[in-house]
């Protein structure tokens, strides 16, 4: 059966692609060598954080910024199709500056942003403990991002699986795609060993197993995995409200009275492990930022592998190869960009044409980066 577009990958960026192009009326399926989500997306924080310790503006930054705009209505259409409760939580995110560490220095991104009338605000120590009684005495600088929310992102992995599902996309889990079927410059479709699946659009979104991919069509753009550790914790009640992170940590709670605390980045190859030395480093900080955490039990640990490229931003667009379109490359911003990634995915697939908001993403930026690095040497 030839249907009109392969995703391959369903993590967050595939899934939210598929179901997109599906309400637009093309036959979709999604090709999962695991399960739907089953890597980074699943193992993700879910906060929706574009402004957090971000240190300048530009068409990354932008980008972010309206993926969390359109985050609200794109969770309640999801629930609307699913039934299933994403979890949006509005109450905003604390970034604090605890002693011993320079509050100025820690906190001079949130400076451009007030001046571009971003929607932040500097707390004095008393309205931090006023907002949240369980932060640490020992603070001495805070900013309030009211903007900055969360969603529970395993719930959300549920939903676009259900969803897409009911949008009649074909789901194949269990399923890793071998190699891409090429003909001169045109990718006719994918191999998943012996069997070949055609297809008129093959949508690569295999986070960091993309590159292996990619390489043997001659496209030599790197996808590293950055590991990503995580810790979950309970205790009797819940002693925080929203988001707290400082600039070594971060802790979320959720409505089921856990609170996850990560990340670590590690460049380790594909080495999905939980660390000594991770676990330590986050429980350490934060204790340090909740000093009351450290009574509660760990009940989970988790690692994930966020696919990165060399200048941290997502390559989404026509790859330079007939009929391969590119969407991965997310490393930490997965979550966030997933419904502003599928709208300008779809449009570009759809009509033919790429949004102008792609350029900035496309993959000629880092084979141009590639040749001067080459040239200079």
């Amino acid at each position: 059966m030839r249907r009109d577009v392969i995703v391959v990958g369903g993590g967050v960026i595939g899934c939210s692609i598929a179901w997109k192009l599906a309400q637009r009326g093309m036959s979709v399926t999604i090709l999962e060598r695991g399960t739907l989500g089953c890597e980074a997306s699943r193992a993700a924080a879910g906060m929706l954080s574009p402004q957090g310790q971000a240190e300048h503006g530009g068409p990354f930054f932008e980008l972010c910024l309206r993926g969390r705009t359109m985050y609200r209505e794109f969770t309640e259409e999801l629930t609307s199709v699913s039934g299933i409760d994403i979890e949006y939580k509005d109450e905003g995110t604390l970034f604090v500056v605890v002693e011993g560490e320079d509050h100025h220095q820690e906190t001079k991104w949130a400076s451009w942003q007030l001046e571009a009338g971003l929607p932040l605000e500097r707390v004095s120590t008393d309205e931090l403990h006023r907002m949240e009684p369980a932060v640490t005495e020992s603070a001495t600088a805070a900013i309030f991002l009211p903007k900055e929310h969360q969603i529970e992102n395993r719930r959300l992995m549920d939903a676009l699986a259900l969803a897409n599902r009911r949008a009649c996309v074909e789901v194949i889990e269990g399923k890793g795609v071998t190699c891409l079927i090429k003909d001169g410059n045109r990718v006719e479709g994918v191999l998943c060993g012996d069997e070949r699946w055609t297809s008129g659009l093959v949508v690569l979104a295999a986070g960091s197993w993309s590159s292996s991919l990619l390489q043997p069509v001659s496209l030599d753009i790197r996808i590293i995995p950055a590991r990503g550790e995580m810790i979950a914790i309970k205790g009797g009640s819940c002693p925080i409200q929203r988001v707290i992170h400082s600039s070594e940590v971060y802790v979320v709670p959720r409505r089921d009275g856990r609170i996850l605390i990560g990340a670590t980045v590690e460049y380790a190859g594909f080495e999905k492990r939980v660390t000594v030395k991770g676990v330590s480093s986050m429980l350490t900080a934060a204790t340090q930022l909740v000093p009351s955490l450290g009574g509660f039990e760990i009940i989970e640990t988790w690692s994930g592998l966020r696919p990165d490229t060399a200048d941290h931003w997502p390559i989404i667009g026509n790859s330079g190869i007939d009929n391969l379109f590119l969407a991965t490359g997310h490393f930490r911003n997965g979550i966030l960009l997933a419904p502003i990634t599928a709208e300008l995915a779809a449009e570009a697939i759809v009509t033919g044409r790429s949004p102008e908001s792609l350029e900035p993403f496309s993959v000629n930026r880092l084979e141009l980066r590639s040749d001067a690095q080459h040239q200079s040497r």
